[in-house]
């Protein structure tokens, strides 16, 4: 009986043996004929749904440019991509991208590289971007590169309300219209210079210079109080009117893309005033250099190329402001860029500026309004 058991017992490993033997050629086997037994066609088996086999990998490009197929033996073939009868036919991946990324398919120019760093790209070189663009390219000032412009103002006094110093007896003074009462022109030349440095790719330093140069003689039909001093009417009157502007300010493009900027600014204005109004040996002077603050915003889109030039139009709003004054200043542009060598661009624009100033103060008080069109060149360099 102990005879028989120990047969018995032999020939079940040896059935389990050439069972393992033949199970692990039927995976590994080098030396089969056609694709063979994949380890994934014997998972049909239930007696092998519970054993670890190792998956087939998928093929990857070798430095010569040859598929290779590993299996658990560790044999590879170059040229020739082994699959499984059972399993649907799989394409060879492509290539490994580069260091940079996969590029992102419908998308050109820095944003194929995929998401930009930071909060939504908000602090990126490029800028924020929200999907792709194609067609014209609008010109614009880069990283290190300058650009000046000049523009020609021909505004009118829409709203010119002053009020400075007492009647006399302790009222408020005579509310005067520049226009109607001390005979300013309701139109006027002035000049607007802009100068702006792009330290980054997408910030920049802004500087603008406006001055503003009133000069009439008039004949004024009613007396007026002004500087707690009256003005007879019916004299001649000179009344000469100027102020300097001068504006510093950052600017952030957060949305760049070939076709548009979006830009958002904030700074500070200085503006030197000074009314005088003369009338025979009478002069009174109204002076005031103030400080305020500047935020806005902009935003310039392509429109179409002519020929080698592309047109484009930019639209641009900023608020000044402290305690006791507030204005605004609006403009809105067509341009025609005309490209030069190495990067530079000239340009003429056309287009309407819209420009407010209020101060709310007892005894001087000051409302006014200029708005007119405007035309100008500039230069990128």
């Amino acid at each position: 009986m102990l005879t028989i058991k120990r047969l018995k017992v032999l020939v079940c490993l040896v059935v389990w043996v050439f069972v393992a033997t033949t199970a692990s050629w039927g995976y590994t086997g080098p030396d089969i004929s056609g694709p063979g037994v994949q380890g994934d066609a014997l998972s049909a088996d239930p007696t092998y749904q519970n054993r670890s086999v190792p998956k087939q990998q998928f093929p990857a490009q070798s430095q010569r440019g040859s598929y290779t197929s590993r299996g658990t033996g560790g044999s590879s073939h170059s040229g020739q991509v082994y699959r499984s009868p059972y399993q649907p036919s799989v394409a060879p991946l492509p290539a490994p991208c580069g260091p940079q990324g996969c590029p992102v398919p419908g998308v050109i120019g820095p944003a194929a590289q995929g998401p930009a760093p930071g909060m939504f790209g908000l602090f990126s070189p490029q800028g924020m971007g929200f999907g792709s663009c194609f067609g014209p390219i609008l010109p614009h000032v880069g990283s290190k590169q300058f650009e000046v412009r000049a523009q020609v103002w021909y505004p009118s006094l829409y709203r010119s309300d002053v009020v400075w110093g007492t009647n006399g007896i302790g009222g408020i003074g005579t509310d005067l219209d520049l226009k109607e009462d001390l005979g300013l022109g309701p139109n006027q030349y002035l000049g607007v210079y802009e100068g702006r440095c792009q330290i980054r790719c997408n910030w920049g330093l802004r500087f603008i210079f406006n001055p503003i140069n009133y000069r009439a003689n008039h004949n004024p039909q009613n007396i007026f109080w002004f500087g707690n001093q009256v003005f007879s009417a019916f004299v001649n009157t000179l009344t000469v009117w100027d102020r300097y502007r001068y504006r510093a300010e950052l600017v952030y493009d957060w949305f760049h893309k070939p076709n548009a900027v979006s830009s958002l600014f904030a700074g500070y204005e200085m503006y030197d005033d000074k009314l005088t109004i003369s009338q025979l040996n009478l002069s009174r002077s109204k002076s005031k250099t103030l400080g305020l603050y500047t935020a806005g915003a902009s935003i310039e889109r392509v429109i179409r190329d002519i020929g080698s030039a592309t047109v484009s139009t930019e639209c641009r709003w900023s608020a000044v402001f402290d305690y006791d004054h507030f204005g605004w200043d609006g403009l809105w542009v067509g341009r025609i860029y005309m490209p030069m060598n190495c990067g530079r661009y000239g340009y003429l624009e056309g287009g309407y500026r819209w420009v407010a100033h209020d101060t709310s103060q007892p005894t001087n008080t000051e409302k006014l309004q200029l708005a007119g069109p405007t035309a100008g060149m500039g230069l990128i360099f």
